[in-house]
């Protein structure tokens, strides 16, 4: 059998990713700046913005989980659909059964 190879490819959420930690690192150099110079930060700007980002990577997080369980749910399906069919095909005694598992990657 053919082992099939995934390429690894950057995918938008990675890129998102890279987007909130480059902007909240010169956010927070920026902020670092400001209070060098005036002695104080803007607290209200300061809060909307980790806010904001924060929430853009609790939104991605839900998006990733949901994804991962609907994924999970056909593999269930999957296999639910298997176990009927071996259980109505007929019994070759010559065959030895399966130890693997398709998707296992040991």
């Amino acid at each position: 059998m053919e082992e099939k190879k995934k390429k690894k490819s950057i995918g938008v959420m990675d890129i998102i990713l890279v987007v909130v930690a480059v902007s909240l690192f010169a956010f927070t150099v920026c902020m670092i700046e400001i209070y060098k110079a005036y002695g104080s930060v803007p607290d209200t700007l300061v809060t909307c913005v980790f806010a904001a980002l924060g929430g853009e990577c609790g939104i991605m997080g839900m998006i990733k989980s949901f994804k991962l369980k609907y994924k999970e749910r056909e593999w269930q399906n999957e296999d639910i659909e298997r176990l009927k069919q071996e259980q109505t095909a007929p019994v070759d005694e010559d065959k030895p059964p399966a130890d693997e598992h398709p998707r296992c990657d040991l």
